[in-house]
């Protein structure tokens, strides 16, 4: 206890944990918005971390390589290699200061976003471990990993090379996981990083498969960089590199080639809870009496159409933040991804949401602009609504002129229709929409145009 003390005072182990803490957290909130997601969920929380974890990675690697360089910088090298007191115990103690002391910053950061939640009134459980127990044995390991390279490759440019090579890596890692379709393929060695854009989605958190690979990797990866660290001769470097070599085949083993396999519905955050028929996933209970106002009020407009659905339910799937959400005949499904948020609006917006495309969500992903879907959208919401409306989801449609002018046009020549023509033409509509036929002619149905 004696050594560890005074590692604690004489070695960076203290100013490498103040390191993750400060520019964690400063990185993190430089970042993110006010209205940020992860405020609302602790799995959202730490995942938000992947992304300035690239920075902390690479200034904590960079430093535990400088404190590596000690004894060579020192002139003791040779000294110390007299004593009797063995290379490991004596570089074991280093070790086990600066890596324990990252480890313990890592946990507080990864306990304060946790906080940050609940003071938020956000949802919490035990689906952020796994993801701190990656972040913490991440930094950890490679702090090692910086220890073992500064005593090894003792030169002034050891360092420098040591943090921006890091820095790449962790980059480039993020980089490959960004992708623009659920199907698209990945490279495993990208998930060999902690580092990963956050998704836009409080429903989901990272797979077994993932958790488990990285565990494996960076546990391996912890137990080469000691070994390296207390190794004297060139063959105990040698077999020092088993343990990493022996983590990298199994987590490549196990981890997934495709992103939708990377990101899966967070089980606990994602589990329905209902009142009646409306149902929306739990880390959004709060929101429940607002939807279920606006669902039930939705599903009895809905009520006339043949075949009508029955119920309202939230779209929890994993990779509703990058495609268009489900569709169903019996289930209306709410959109909660991408902007404007819908469970931000009021009720009256919701149930104006549920309304369009006659109950059928968009046919489109997320963020993108389809004008004749909009205004198919439009129609058909103002037909159970008694009148248009505004959708809080298509506010340019509304205020632009020509867009609007459009609208107002389809509009006046589908109520110049018959009652019973009118219902005809939205539920062929509705039809259309849920096979997700072309938009354009769905404008043509609606304006009586065949």
């Amino acid at each position: 206890m004696t050594g560890l003390r005074i590692e604690l005072r004489r070695s960076t182990a203290l100013w490498a944990g103040l390191l993750v803490l400060v520019s964690g957290g400063g990185m993190l909130w430089l970042i993110t918005s006010e209205g940020s997601l992860w405020k609302g969920n602790s799995t959202s929380a730490l995942l938000e971390l992947r992304l300035p974890i690239a920075y902390v990675w690479a200034l904590v690697v960079g430093l535990a390589t400088l404190q590596g360089m000690r004894d060579s910088r020192a002139g003791v090298t040779e000294l110390f290699a007299t004593t009797a007191k063995p290379t490991w115990k004596r570089l074991g103690t280093l070790a086990g200061s600066v890596a324990g002391v990252v480890a313990v910053a890592t946990a507080l950061l990864c306990a304060g976003l946790v906080a940050r939640v609940v003071f938020h009134g956000g949802f919490v459980s035990i689906g952020f471990v796994p993801l701190a127990l990656t972040a913490i044995l991440a930094l950890a390991s490679s702090t090692l990993l910086g220890l073992a390279i500064g005593r090894l490759l003792p030169h002034p440019l050891t360092v420098p090379v040591a943090l921006v090579a890091t820095f790449m890596v962790a980059t480039t890692g993020g980089r490959a996981l960004e992708v623009r379709s659920p199907g698209d393929e990945i490279s495993a060695l990208a998930l060999l990083t902690p580092v990963m854009n956050p998704p836009s989605s409080d429903l989901v958190t990272t797979s077994t498969s993932v958790d488990l690979g990285q565990l494996a990797w960076f546990t391996g990866l912890g137990a080469t960089a000691f070994l390296l660290l207390v190794a004297r001769g060139l063959l105990g470097r040698l077999a020092a590199l088993v343990p990493a070599g022996l983590a990298l085949a199994l987590a490549l083993s196990i981890m997934p080639t495709k992103y939708s396999d990377v990101l899966v519905p967070d089980s606990i955050a994602s589990k329905l809870v209902c009142d009646d028929d409306v149902c929306v996933g739990q880390v959004h209970a709060d929101r429940l009496p607002a939807v279920a106002e606006a669902g039930k009020a939705a599903l009895a407009k809905l009520a006339v159409l043949p075949g009508a659905p029955k119920a309202v339910h939230e779209d929890t799937s994993a990779m509703a933040h990058l495609t268009a959400p489900q569709r169903s005949q019996q289930i209306v499904y709410l959109k909660t991804t991408g902007y404007p948020r819908t469970l931000a609006m009021s009720a009256d917006e919701i149930r104006l949401e549920l309304l369009s495309g006659a109950g059928v969500a968009s046919c489109d992903a997320p963020n993108s602009f389809n004008t004749f879907e909009g205004t198919v959208r439009y129609i058909t919401a103002g037909y159970f609504n008694g009148d248009l409306a505004k959708l809080a989801s298509e506010p340019l449609m509304w205020t632009n002129g020509q867009l609007r002018g459009e609208i107002d046009q389809t509009w006046q020549r589908f109520r110049a229709q018959p009652a019973g023509e009118q219902l005809a033409r939205i539920t062929e509509v509705r039809r259309m929409m849920l096979a997700c036929e072309d938009a354009e002619r769905m404008v043509d149905v609606l304006k009586a145009g065949r």
